[in-house]
């Protein structure tokens, strides 16, 4: 009699994790769903924030058009981690919410990566090309990153102060 759960785990096998994620200190994200991918970049922004005195607010609904408010500065927060082609797409990047600011975090084997853009700057390119998620519509968006093009994590707060300054 054929073992179905032995060969489901023949075919689960077959879809490992890529070995750059095997032993290596931040590989047990790989085992997360994405929606916790999501949720444990905005909650590691959240402890980041407080551990760097900055102020965070979150809203009250989880309908809100935006993921945290820093230093008074709404943002929409998106957590990629590396792909095999060492680079992070981050992904559901939508330009009819209401936020000021968008913050990617890139979680890569050993490093934790950043970066932050007006969103104004978002929808005229200065943060890369966006790619449309669906060639139907225009609602939903894509940013690839190269980590060359992201920030270290230890550059958050000048990154914050930065952007609240320009939309001061």
């Amino acid at each position: 009699m054929l073992d179905a759960i032995r060969v489901m785990k023949d075919v689960i096998a077959t879809y490992a994790n890529n070995p750059k994620w095997v032993d290596v200190p931040l590989g047990d994200i790989k085992i997360l769903s994405n929606t916790h991918v999501g949720n444990a970049g905005q909650d590691f922004i959240k402890q980041w924030c407080q551990a760097q005195e900055l102020a965070w607010e979150s809203p009250e609904s989880t309908q809100s058009p935006w993921d945290a408010r820093i230093e008074n500065i709404t943002f929409e927060i998106k957590t990629a981690t590396e792909d095999v082609s060492g680079k992070f797409q981050f992904n559901h990047i939508r330009h009819h919410r209401d936020y000021q600011a968008l913050l990617v975090l890139g979680i890569a084997p050993s490093e934790i990566l950043f970066n932050a853009w007006r969103k104004g700057d978002v929808w005229e390119g200065k943060s890369g090309r966006l790619a449309s998620m669906d060639k139907d519509s225009s609602a939903t968006f894509k940013l690839t990153k190269k980590p060359s093009e992201l920030l270290s994590i230890t550059e958050f707060t000048d990154k914050i102060n930065e952007i609240a300054k320009s939309l001061a």
